[in-house]
């Protein structure tokens, strides 16, 4: 008789993948931009923002590490193009850290890295700073298993990670605004996947976006369409894709608007609400004549000015 241990030949399993995605865009645009002036703004973001807040995954990258050594036992990179997929596949009887991430391949800065241990694997972020809004959600997912003779099935449910902000700005009040430019501050450089954490070792800062505006083609009513592209015409948009804040310090965003003269006008929001993972914050706001900004609601966001108006240059003609 020979005793021989099977376990190695690995348990048939069948695993399920799903992407969850915490914020409906459409809904929330249309409860928070709900006039009808607010429609091209609304449709604006929408476009803009659909390939982030999609609960698609075009890139699925897999790992599985016995969770006593924290080695990798197998990785699965695959193009699903779905929201959600399945694995039939083969394992060893062991006890797994399981990590998963989506839309990851294409993100143009987040990048995975020490990905050779579970303890180490994490998204990282350029040391620049800002950084461009980035172009992607990104999902992830951990899963502790054990693989026995009754674990035949296993649900996995990726959440996204980053977040965005956008501020959409009344400009009526402001005839010498030339342009606008700005960033969000003090969020997250980082993510730890195993422990399911954020760092925030170098607080990172990320460009604001302006966010074009179009006129309305074909809208069956032209006079409501006249009247939103009127008031779209002094309203301003910048957003960005980002990375949360911590729960238990605020997050600022920083506004430069340019004016006639070599002006220049600099406008600091601080928020104590946490900017979270997954999640969209608007934050609706009017521009003084001096280029500074308003929040309608001064019980949200904390706002300091700085000016900077400096003469124009002086010329002396002989003549």
């Amino acid at each position: 008789m020979i005793d021989d241990d099977l376990s190695v030949c690995g348990e048939e399993l069948v695993i399920d993948y799903q992407l969850q995605l915490r914020t409906e865009l459409s809904t929330q645009l249309q409860t928070e931009l709900s006039e009808e002036a607010d429609s091209l703004v609304r449709e604006a973001l929408r476009e803009w923002l659909s390939p982030v807040f999609t609960d698609k995954a075009k890139d699925i990258d897999l790992h599985f590490f016995n969770k006593e050594t924290d080695k990798l036992r197998r990785r699965i990179q695959d193009v699903i193009y779905a929201s959600q997929t399945s694995y039939t596949l083969k394992l060893p009887k062991e006890n797994y850290m399981h990590l998963a991430l989506a839309n990851i391949a294409d993100n143009n800065q987040m990048s995975l890295a020490e990905r050779d241990r579970s303890e180490t694997m994490s998204l990282t972020l350029p040391k620049s700073s800002p950084l461009k809004s980035l172009n992607t959600g990104v999902f992830t997912a951990r899963l502790d298993m054990t693989v026995d003779d009754d674990s035949k099935h296993f649900e996995v449910f990726l959440y996204m990670i980053n977040t965005a902000v956008a501020l959409v700005i009344d400009t009526t009040a402001c005839d010498s605004l030339v342009s606008m430019e700005g960033t969000l501050n003090d969020v997250s450089c980082g993510f730890l996947l195993r422990d399911s954490i954020f760092s925030y070792a170098t607080p990172c800062a990320f460009q604001l976006v302006n966010v074009p505006i179009r006129k309305a083609a074909g809208a069956p009513d032209a006079q409501r369409r006249v009247k939103a592209e009127e008031e779209s015409a002094t309203t301003a948009c910048l957003a960005t894709v980002g990375m949360p804040s911590r729960d238990d310090a605020p997050w600022t965003v920083t506004v430069k608007a340019k004016l006639l003269g070599n002006r220049y006008t600099t406008s600091t929001l601080t928020l104590e609400d946490p900017l979270q993972a997954g999640t969209l914050r608007i934050i609706r706001l009017r521009m003084n004549a001096d280029g500074s900004l308003t929040d309608d609601d001064s019980s949200e966001v904390g706002i300091t000015i700085k000016l900077d108006w400096n003469d124009g240059g002086e010329h002396e003609i002989d003549l």
